[in-house]
């Protein structure tokens, strides 16, 4: 079965990679150039409105885990600056950034690396659980073609995996690994798990879930302006919606780019009967979109925190002790 899988996809990959190297460039960058501004700026909007939910779905992970004393509008902008750092960096690393930046807040330095970390890690499980059901929802209603056949699978496949560790964690299946990890270790990963206390939380689980729906459903509005804007049917934006997410869970490229390319051109065109250059014109676009708009929300959301800190700094100066008048 596993030599099965693997001659499917190789054929797969082969397939992408000869419908990419037959591609008209000219003819990309004359769909580019006719792309409508109205529809790019909805597609632009959208964006920043999912982004923004998305940040408001990190932010209830974060005080659900002991980060308390971020206001909605300083943890929107520490998202910001982090999703700017995921976007020039690989494989997701600029997370690190993340949780670098909450450290410098005093909530953030009072809570510790380690709770803040942990709040990263249950933001990261809520959001794959939403966009795996979301996934998995337009994966059964809509027919994945060609190299996007087994797309269904693998968001089930992922699903299963969260469920599996949100159950066990909510049941403390973990606690007797933990207390076979030396002193330093065990105390570390337990303030880990007390900042992804969000998975244990049903109050603050349903809400960020809420917001992570709400953010999934503006990506695939702003996915949707973008087909539109080429010309493409917007229907085909449930089918890019789950090839981009998928692809950008592979380790490689900031955003997914690559891997993206050679699922999204073929499965456009198989599903859809959208041309190959149409579809590479999409991804384009997609990346554009992503990386240009993050880029200059982050910039603006830096500014603004560090105009911000020296007044934060001095709001959080302990009061100076009292001294009582000598009797």
């Amino acid at each position: 079965m596993r030599t099965a899988l693997a001659l499917a996809v190789l054929a797969a990959l082969g397939f992408s990679v000869l419908a990419l190297s037959q591609i008209d460039l000219a003819a990309v960058g004359s769909a580019l150039a006719g792309a409508d501004p109205a529809l790019l700026g909805v597609a632009v909007g959208a964006y920043v409105l999912g982004q923004t939910l998305s940040g408001a779905m990190w932010a209830t992970c974060q005080r659900a885990g002991g980060v308390r004393g971020l206001s909605l509008s300083t943890a929107l902008g520490m998202h910001w600056v982090a999703r700017g750092a995921c976007e020039l960096l690989p494989a997701s690393t600029g997370e690190a950034v993340r949780v670098g930046i909450v450290r410098r807040h005093p909530s953030g330095a009072e809570a510790g690396a380690w709770r803040i970390a942990g709040g990263v890690a249950g933001y990261k499980l809520v959001d794959a659980a939403v966009t795996g059901i979301a996934v998995l929802a337009i994966a059964l209603v809509t027919p994945m073609p060609g190299p996007a056949g087994g797309l269904r699978w693998t968001a089930l496949g992922a699903l299963g995996v969260v469920a599996v560790i949100a159950v066990a964690w909510r049941l403390g299946a973990l606690r007797p690994v933990l207390r076979l990890l030396p002193g330093r270790a065990r105390d570390a990963a337990g303030r880990l798990g007390e900042g992804a206390a969000v998975v244990t939380d049903g109050r603050a689980a349903s809400t960020a879930a809420v917001y992570g729906l709400l953010a999934a459903l503006a990506r695939i509005l702003s996915l949707g302006a973008l087909l539109a804007a080429l010309g493409v049917p917007a229907a085909a934006a449930g089918l890019a919606f789950t090839v981009i997410v998928l692809a950008g869970a592979i380790p490689g490229a900031p955003g997914g780019a690559g891997a993206r390319e050679l699922v999204l051109v073929p499965a456009l065109a198989l599903a859809h009967g959208v041309s190959a250059e149409s579809a590479l014109a999409f991804s384009v676009m997609v990346q554009a979109t992503a990386l240009g708009t993050t880029l200059a929300a982050a910039a603006v959301a830096l500014a603004w925190l560090s105009a911000r800190r020296p007044a934060a700094a001095h709001e959080q100066e302990p009061l100076p002790a009292r001294v009582e008048p000598d009797a």
